[in-house]
């Protein structure tokens, strides 16, 4: 089975599908510890490394395309604040 690497403020992981939801990755970075809160809590935001592309919840990553990211709150979410 292929495995497709991505990285997260640093921190490797790996996906088993190549086309990764971001909520999905978020959730993974937070388990291993590569962020700090829980990104089901507050929002958070992937800036894709030297670009200005940049994902959140809800959205599809092609980890073929982009798979070195850092992780920043987002406040802008609605669910991040009431």
């Amino acid at each position: 089975m292929k495995r497709f690497e991505y990285k997260v403020n640093g921190e490797t992981f790996f996906s088993t599908t190549q086309v990764a939801d971001v909520a999905d990755i978020l959730q993974t970075a937070y388990k291993g510890k590569a962020i700090g809160k829980d990104p089901d809590e507050h929002g958070f935001r992937l800036n894709v490394a030297d670009s200005n592309q940049s994902f959140v919840s809800g959205e599809k990553v092609d980890l073929e395309k982009f798979n070195i990211f850092r992780a920043f709150p987002d406040d802008g979410a609605p669910f991040a604040k009431e």
